[in-house]
């Protein structure tokens, strides 16, 4: 469904959160807005899929997006989440390119659509509408880097360490101080996330919990010691 002016402000005060994006014109920011499609996703069903035409550039507005990759035997690997105000880019691509991967809502969800044409002529009229494309694909493309960096060069304990680090930060952990960290995921999610299975992301925790390093129940990961933690991260 097409927006109307409130709904092109929100998303404007979303895209003017990442970098460069406040350099655009406001024409051109307002143009675009404008033409955006809200779109809702059921849970489970897709926004595009690996080896279709990409259908434009996408916006998060409610919900949560996963962008994956799916074997022929079925294993899944998430190369990245997507929860309110981030930006999907793997679908911005020319008539004749297909997507690389598939992009999926993780729960009802709500999208913003520009599309690919629409934001090409917007292009050619804003430098700074295209350097901020520009600098949105280069951070991703680094995520991406680092996530081959990671299956390839560390251990399963390893990025298990370094995904529990970073929400604990996120979490306002301090050193010394008992950290919560709900179970927002399931261990299929995690495990397809970090590139493994459910078996060694379970094998992982529990070595973790006999290190003193975390306290597990159903509902919560505990983190006892957030040094030890990190230090996983490095070994």
């Amino acid at each position: 469904m097409p927006v109307d002016a409130a709904e092109a402000e929100l998303i404007a005060k979303s895209l003017k959160r990442w970098a460069g994006w406040d350099k655009i014109p406001d024409e051109v920011m307002n143009e675009m807005c404008r033409n955006a499609e809200l779109i809702e996703i059921k849970r489970k069903r897709s926004v595009f899929r690996r080896d279709e035409p990409g259908p434009g550039l996408f916006l998060v507005k409610s919900g949560e997006f996963k962008l994956s990759l799916i074997s022929s035997e079925g294993r899944e690997q998430i190369l990245y989440l997507a929860e309110p105000g981030k930006l999907i880019g793997e679908g911005f691509l020319p008539g004749d390119v297909r997507a690389a991967a598939s992009a999926f809502a993780m729960v009802d969800s709500e999208i913003w659509r520009f599309d690919t044409n629409e934001v090409v002529r917007l292009i050619a009229r804003s430098e700074e509408l295209a350097f901020a494309l520009m600098r949105q694909m280069a951070f991703r493309a680094n995520r991406l880097i680092d996530l081959v960096l990671d299956l390839s060069l560390r251990s399963v304990e390893r990025r298990l360490a370094s995904f529990l680090f970073t929400l604990a930060v996120r979490n306002g952990a301090e050193q010394g101080t008992p950290c919560v960290i709900p179970r927002q995921l399931d261990m299929n999610t995690v495990a397809a996330r970090l590139g493994t299975v459910r078996e060694e992301i379970s094998r992982a925790l529990n070595r973790m919990q006999r290190n003193g390093i975390l306290s597990l129940s159903r509902q919560e990961i505990v983190v006892l010691d957030l040094g030890a933690l990190e230090r996983v991260t490095y070994e």
